[in-house]
């Protein structure tokens, strides 16, 4: 195992600290005002979003382009009893979204239902061939996108044809020309929330179709928390609000499917957004992954105890069978080459899996990073990427080579015809090199040792933390008391002299060997459980 560069996340004034304008602002630790200064906050204003998360804070819904013309659309259609179909998305963030606005629309008397298309035969986004089967058998008058179509401009075109209007809304990034349909995006007219997640956005038209109804809204923030934190989305500014407010919301009375969610990933009281990181997400993205979406959708609408708990069955065990498919595949692929840019391609490789198994190589090998497989002939991929690198601009280099692509910064899909492998590979190392000289950055930014870590109370004050405003992680040096002790599917757990609650290492055993005894130096990120204490999660060896 090499050792990686680490530094301290943000170095202070020589003989100052900065950060104490924010702990007397705020009556905060002075270690909790610590790791806010050092994840670039100056001003006490910008921990408002997060410490006074009130609703006055939140921006105007109106102020969203195309939700007042969508929400009149949908009064409209509400009115005249026209047929409804939400359309969404099958990750986590389509799935809450689809759930979200789906909900708001039954509360107001619609007749809608929902769609997703399936990962597998019909893949991202609007299809018309999906849209037609929709005519047949439901035949809606107006479909509403959450979390897609926004570079759908020939199928809203067709739909026309067929008699079906469109509201689209979307938060990836925009195609050259819009569809002719009313568009609600966050990246539109200057908005002051760009980085609003897709069922953000299906917040935002919530809020103008409902009023105001706090109760009620802060039940949908529930949705909007799991999807924002499942999205990677900045949870900064008002996200860093929408979510506050939603974990904070789980904590109470909660319907039976998500009651299910947070009992099968262990979650009590107010849970943080690295507990629905990494217990809920994975849940409800499994369903998409490993066949079709749509029971996660039911899982989170339904009000039947029994069909909740049928529905969270499925979910455990869809989720068992993607880990051991993940597995698999990562065992099978081979190593990371030293190549400014990491694709590998295994044409059996379960499309399901290969998001998942290209961001624990990015982790690796601190590079972009590509897992491909074939369906149909076309080599469909999965790209990640590490902070300061941009996957669209690196896709924009392979695009004369590419079927298509598309998505965010640091994660992306893209299609190609397989002869044009080394031609796609070539633009995407050549690109990545170019992007790697501006993106250096040590592999590890610490915010100091275990001790500079305030405890429990003062750092929940900070949540979330995610993407933007990454969680507390410490350089922990020590030695081993005992062996590493295996548990899970290749998980470990150490104990380290001197050092408060245990390490655990996911996946340690994929990742190299340890010594029995002796020093180990780590940065790892805190966990704290209502019941369980003080733990560490081992985010790389130093």
């Amino acid at each position: 195992m090499s050792a990686p560069a680490w530094r301290i996340r943000r170095e202070a004034p020589a003989g100052l600290e900065p950060w104490t304008r924010l702990a007397s602002a705020w009556d905060l630790d002075p270690r909790a005002a610590r790791l806010a200064w050092l994840r670039g906050v100056d001003e006490p204003d910008e921990l408002a979003w997060r410490l006074d998360p009130a609703w006055s804070r939140a921006t105007d819904p109106l102020a969203l382009p195309g939700v007042g013309e969508a929400a009149e659309r949908l009064k409209a259609a509400i009115a005249n009893g026209e047929s409804i179909v939400v359309y969404g998305d099958y990750d986590v963030d389509g799935v809450t979204a689809t759930a979200l606005l789906t909900r708001v629309l039954e509360k107001l008397g619609a007749k809608v239902s929902f769609f997703i298309p399936n990962r597998f035969s019909d893949g991202y986004g609007l299809h018309l061939d999906c849209i037609r089967e929709l005519k047949v058998q439901r035949d809606p008058k107006l479909l509403v996108s959450v979390d897609c179509g926004v570079r759908s401009v020939d199928e809203v075109a067709a739909s026309a044809e067929l008699g079906m209007a469109w509201i689209i809304t979307d938060h990836h990034g925009l195609g050259p020309v819009l569809p002719a349909c009313t568009v609600v995006h966050p990246h539109l007219e200057g908005y002051a929330n760009p980085h609003l997640s897709g069922v953000g956005v299906a917040f935002k038209l919530a809020q103008a179709l409902v009023g105001d109804e706090p109760a009620f809204l802060d039940g949908l923030l529930k949705l909007v928390a799991i999807g924002t934190i499942a999205d990677m989305v900045q949870l900064k500014g008002e996200n860093a609000l929408l979510v506050r407010r939603g974990l904070a919301a789980l904590a109470g009375a909660n319907g039976p499917g998500l009651a299910a969610l947070l009992k099968a990933a262990r979650i009590e009281g107010v849970p943080t957004a690295q507990a629905i990181a990494f217990g809920v997400a994975p849940r409800l993205n499994a369903v998409g992954r490993m066949g079709g979406a749509e029971d996660a959708v039911r899982l989170l609408l339904t009000r039947d105890g029994a069909e909740a708990a049928r529905l969270a069955e499925r979910v455990e065990q869809l989720n068992h069978e993607r880990r051991a498919v993940q597995k698999a595949l990562t065992a099978k692929l081979p190593p990371p080459d030293g190549a400014a840019f990491d694709l590998c391609m295994d044409a059996s490789a379960h499309k399901g899996v290969i998001g998942i198994v290209a961001g624990h190589r990015m982790r690796e090998s601190a590079r972009p990073t590509a897992v491909c497989t074939v369906v149909d002939g076309l080599a469909h991929c999965s790209l990640r990427a590490p902070e300061g690198y941009d996957l669209g601009e690196l896709l924009d280099a392979a695009r004369p080579f590419l079927h298509s692509g598309g998505g965010h910064k640091l994660a992306a899909g893209m299609s190609f015809d397989p002869a044009k492998l080394s031609f796609v590979r070539r633009a995407l190392v050549h690109g990545a090199e170019a992007q790697g000289a501006r993106a250096l950055a040590p592999a590890a930014l610490v915010d100091g040792g275990a001790d500079s870590i305030p405890g429990g109370a003062a750092l929940a004050a900070l949540e979330p933390f995610g993407q933007g405003f990454p969680p507390a992680l410490a350089r922990i040096e020590g030695d081993l008391l005992a062996p590493p002790q295996g548990f899970g599917d290749g998980h470990w757990r150490l104990k380290l002299r001197g050092l408060e609650g245990g390490l655990v290492w996911f996946s340690g055993a994929e990742r190299g060997v340890l010594p029995a005894s002796g020093p180990l130096r780590v940065a790892a990120a805190v966990e704290d459980h209502p019941r369980f204490g003080r733990s560490w999660r081992v985010e790389a060896v130093l």
